[in-house]
């Protein structure tokens, strides 16, 4: 090959590559090497890697309000390296990625056998995360990548697939920590086994630096209010919600949480002053939190007994979130209290239809219990919710 040709060459190389840099900028791949072969192991790479992979999507597709991570097999390699690869380049290609400063996330699963045991390597890499969301969500002492990996073996009597979905949940807890709390907190809901999801917070909040404000370390907190209410721990709650709230001013979740705690406490003017206040000089810009706060306004003056200006709240939230079966359900509620039973009726009825539907953030306690607009009331599970269960044990 000429010189100019090599150039020409080199210079599309490096197009291509930068291309799939900004293709795939928020983005892992998953590689999964081939099962050893053993008689008791009867699975194929392809089956392995997609239930690897799936179980990794799943936790990372949690709706939450940071951003997640696309989920990319190995096999999909981009324009640019596809090339290279179909060149007998690859070597090359790789070291122009580097040069050019892109370096995906990646998480690998490597099954293989010691002492005539069934082990598992679990690796990979992962980028700094910044507090917009962007690569997961959090950033851990401003590193410029972290690498990572473990050793991981069987349970007692753990059928296959049920390990390698634990070992594709620790990946996520590598590589995106924040949404595999919020996904641990939704699937724990029902048995309350909360241990996994304040290790993992723990564990990160402590690789933060010691700042007055962070807004990693406030996505945290708030999830360990939302677990303070799991038990019914209202001031435990009260106090996480108020660290994120000094942590972020910025993130409206914890504002919203802290008057759900407002009105567990009774105290439903500060609830309606803190939603008021939100409205009116920081209103939410993600419409499923909007609606959260014109509904918790609702709850707040049903509790001081305004039950028109509580109708006009939930009529702005369900005209946001139509299908907010949470908002229909306290709309419900409302209108009992009015003495109109049809239409009562009417919005439960709605309310039910729509409980099949995900209707907020994973971050929102309003998602998880019933707003309290009544005096003296526990922490009560909403009706409208009902996570499953899984281990990370």
């Amino acid at each position: 090959m000429d010189p100019t040709t090599l150039l020409t060459a080199l210079v599309v190389a490096i197009g291509l590559l930068g291309a799939d840099a900004v293709m795939y900028p928020d983005s892992v791949v998953v590689e999964v090497a081939p099962p050893p072969k053993l008689d008791s192991l009867s699975i194929d790479k392809s089956t392995l890697e997609a239930d690897f992979a799936g179980r990794l999507d799943e936790i990372l597709s949690t709706v939450s309000v940071v951003r997640s991570i696309d989920i990319r097999p190995s096999s999909d390699v981009g324009v640019g390296m596809a090339l290279a690869e179909a060149a007998g380049v690859q070597n090359v290609a790789y070291a122009l990625q580097s040069a050019i400063g892109y370096k995906p996330d990646r998480l690998r699963l490597a099954l293989f056998t010691e002492d005539g045991k069934l082990r598992a390597l679990v690796s990979g890499y992962d980028h700094v995360h910044t507090a917009d969301g962007s690569l997961g969500g959090w950033v851990s002492g401003g590193q410029q990548g972290n690498d990572f990996r473990t050793v991981m073996v069987p349970n007692k009597d753990e059928k296959l697939l049920d390990f390698v979905r634990r070992c594709s949940l620790w990946g996520a807890s590598q590589l995106a920590p924040y949404s595999t709390t919020l996904y641990l907190l939704e699937q724990h809901a029902a048995d309350k086994d909360f241990g996994d999801v304040i290790a993992l917070t723990e564990h990160v909040k402590a690789q933060l630096p010691p700042t007055p404000h962070n807004a990693e370390r406030a996505l945290f907190d708030n999830v360990l209010g939302l677990v303070a209410l799991f038990h019914n721990d209202k001031q435990g709650a009260r106090d996480a919600f108020d660290r994120a709230m000094r942590s972020d001013p910025t993130n409206p979740v914890p504002f919203l949480n802290a008057a759900f705690t407002d009105l567990q406490f009774d105290d439903d003017q500060q609830a309606l002053d803190r939603m008021e206040q939100l409205i009116q000089v920081a209103p939410p810009a993600k419409s499923g939190l909007l609606a959260t706060a014109y509904m918790t306004e609702g709850a707040a003056l049903m509790a001081l007994k305004n039950l028109k200006r509580a109708n006009e709240m939930f009529a702005k939230a369900i005209q946001i979130a139509p299908n907010s079966a949470t908002v229909l359900g306290l709309w419900a509620e409302e209108k009992t209290l009015e003495g109109d039973k049809v239409e009562a009726a009417r919005l439960r009825q709605r309310a039910l239809v729509q409980t099949a539907t995900f209707e907020n953030y994973s971050e929102v306690a309003a998602l998880y219990f019933h707003l309290s607009w009544a005096d003296n009331q526990p922490v009560v599970r909403s009706e409208f919710t009902n996570p499953g269960v899984v281990s990370f044990h």
